[in-house]
């Protein structure tokens, strides 16, 4: 074989690789650029710490997509002022029940009534999260409602498992925080002395039945009897009370005072 005949192959070859590679690459680039792609948009009142531009989409734990822009919306929708983040992302048709986007969109609106949320989630230790769509309680998260018209599908936010927990632990702190220890003490000692009034008072008319009786006086025990029974039902009222308050606040009988808050959730803002 002559050297020209090799260097003729071997130029076949290279252009015949070339090709494939240009045909592999237009391949993926045209069926990437002819595939349909799904849009929703969401609005998140907090912060995004960790989602950014490729952040993978869950649902129920499964990938179907990709966080496509991160901004906020009043870049998006300059006319007018909220002060939210906005996430637009991308799912692979067929993710949700539907031939066709309209029908998917119908099935989506549905079970945002049904609570369809987009959470925040993160990854542990990496510092990445991911856009979750989650049902939760659609009576605690409604979805927020905006004055502009979405420009893609839109998908209500709640917050994420963590932040929830975290404000409903400062709820709950702010609650005790408010209620008045101090003042239900200061009932519970005074019920204690009307029960030691009212004591001595039934003692005081035992008394007094047996001296009246001894002499024959029933008129006088008869409105000695009314007094005593009326300071009874007085403090029946008083105890009903007492036992309200202890039944809503029971922790100020076990602690005399509202609990600290936590060092590390002090001076936090509230979101």
């Amino acid at each position: 074989m002559s050297r020209k005949t090799k260097d003729i192959k071997i130029g076949l070859f290279v252009l015949a690789a070339a090709g494939l590679l240009v045909a592999g690459l237009l391949a993926f680039g045209l069926r990437d650029l002819f595939q349909k792609h799904y849009y929703f948009e969401t609005y998140v009142p907090g912060d995004v710490a960790g989602l950014s531009v490729g952040s993978t989409v869950l649902v129920h734990g499964v990938p179907v997509g990709k966080v496509t822009r991160v901004s906020f919306t009043w870049t998006e929708y300059p006319q007018y002022r909220s002060h939210a983040v906005l996430v637009v992302a991308e799912i692979n048709p067929g993710t949700f029940p539907g031939s066709n986007w309209e029908e998917q969109k119908r099935y989506l609106q549905t079970q945002i009534h049904n609570g369809l949320r987009a959470r925040i989630q993160g990854q542990g230790i990496t510092g990445t999260s991911m856009l979750a769509l989650e049902h939760v309680d659609p009576k605690r998260f409604p979805p927020l409602s905006v004055p502009w018209q979405p420009r893609n599908f839109y998908i209500p936010s709640a917050p994420g498992q963590f932040k929830d927990i975290v404000q409903q632990v400062e709820i709950v702190l702010e609650k005790l925080a408010a209620i008045d220890f101090p003042g239900l003490g200061a009932s519970a000692n005074s019920l204690l002395g009307e029960l030691r009034h009212t004591n001595n008072q039934i003692k005081i008319l035992l008394d007094e039945t047996t001296t009246t009786l001894a002499s024959g006086n029933l008129p006088a025990l008869f409105e000695t009897t009314d007094r005593t029974l009326a300071q009874l039902r007085e403090t029946s009222a008083n105890l009903n009370e007492l036992i309200g308050d202890l039944r809503r606040y029971p922790a100020g009988f076990l602690f005399g005072q509202a609990p600290a808050r936590p060092e590390s959730l002090q001076g936090q803002p509230h979101r």
